[in-house]
């Protein structure tokens, strides 16, 4: 129970990066679903860069590792600097996502969405540098900004 009141402690600050982690994770179950979502036309050019299974394999494995990965930044030790990498391959995917949308020239609210959500990464990436940036024993309550 412990671990877990650490982790609802940091939480709040971090509910964009847990947000993102789910969003990337569930994306992945998405595209391994038999459905063939990249027959869709706002897909045609994401499926020219990868097959869908090979997305959605990537996708979820990133969700799940974010996910350990924020867990044990909030319950053990700060991690800033996997948390800006992830934040990063978020941040890329999201605007990769918006960008196969955008040009497969068909009318989606997609890529508006997935702009946004890339734009949400970079604001975890600023946080995660901030937090990496600062020493802990220099933080003004003097401890770890998890």
């Amino acid at each position: 129970m412990i671990i877990l009141a650490r982790i609802r402690e940091h939480f709040p600050i971090r509910r964009l990066e847990w947000l993102c982690a789910g969003i990337i994770g569930c994306l992945g179950l998405r595209l391994l679903d038999p459905a063939e979502t990249f027959a869709q036309p706002a897909f045609h050019e994401l499926a020219g860069w990868m097959a869908e299974g090979s997305w959605g394999t990537l996708l979820f494995i990133v969700g799940v590792a974010r996910f350990f990965v924020l867990a044990y930044n909030g319950a053990w030790k700060p991690s800033p600097e996997l948390r800006g990498v992830f934040s990063i391959f978020g941040m890329v995917v999201f605007s990769v996502f918006a960008l196969g949308i955008e040009t497969a020239g068909v009318a989606s609210t997609g890529s508006i969405t997935y702009a946004f959500l890339a734009l949400g990464e970079a604001s975890n990436i600023w946080t995660a540098a901030t937090d990496a940036r600062v020493p802990y024993q220099e933080r003004p309550d003097g401890k770890p900004s998890r």
